[in-house]
């Protein structure tokens, strides 16, 4: 902000409270209608924003430090088909077909800050999507893609709305894992924690798929 704006904003705002005091004196009574009008205007929008808030936390899971939150299975059905088996940690199994070389799980993190901190609500989690990738560009360009929606969607979602508008007391943060290699039998552990996701092999053709990755 540069002086000439800075001066005109803080005159501008100085004179409204000169203003104010001066009809506080003259004509107490509007004013605190005034005063009082607002003040239960911003109890009313404090209210709805803290309804919108518990409806959006209802539908995340509860994270509290580093967490186990999916399992997920890999079983070999065709040439670059694979059938994948995801467990969560607290709802039913999801078997799907995903095309590609590699999986990836998306989640969405929001944490809380303020008196949304000060009451002790931990930061929550919602799976968002599974999906398949290719390791070749031009098949991540033009072959058939496999996305899994999985978390429910809201009228006001709130992590979305932090996205575009900086809401108060909230933080929304989106935590990928690093996508994995599919391979015949392999098992990954998805855990979590409050700053993003990451895949652990569980079982040795687990292991194997990411050493052959790596190299």
């Amino acid at each position: 902000m540069s002086h000439d704006l800075a001066t005109m904003v803080l005159g501008a705002f100085g004179a409204l409270l000169v203003i104010l005091g001066l009809l506080f004196f003259l004509r107490p009574r509007w004013l605190l209608g005034w005063l009082k009008g607002m003040a239960v205007f911003a109890i009313i929008v404090f209210g709805l924003y803290s309804l919108v808030i518990a409806v959006n936390v209802a539908g995340y899971q509860s994270l509290a430090g580093m967490q186990t939150v999916a399992t997920i299975s890999t079983q070999r059905q065709g040439e670059q088909v694979w059938l994948v088996t995801m467990k969560p940690r607290d709802d039913k199994n999801l078997t799907e077909t995903l095309r590609g070389d590699q999986w990836q799980l998306d989640a969405r993190i929001i944490r809380f800050s303020g008196p949304l901190r000060w009451l002790g609500i931990a930061p929550g989690y919602r799976l968002e999507r599974l999906g398949g990738r290719y390791t070749s560009l031009e098949q991540e360009r033009t072959a058939p893609r496999t996305i899994i929606g999985l978390g429910n969607r809201f009228w006001l979602d709130l992590w979305e709305l932090d996205r575009e508008f900086n809401m108060p007391f909230v933080e929304g943060v989106y935590g990928n894992a690093t996508f994995m290699p599919m391979r015949d039998g392999a098992v990954f552990d998805v855990r979590l924690s409050a700053s993003g996701l990451v895949a652990v092999p569980m079982n040795e053709q687990a292991r194997e798929a990411v050493e052959r990755w790596d190299e």
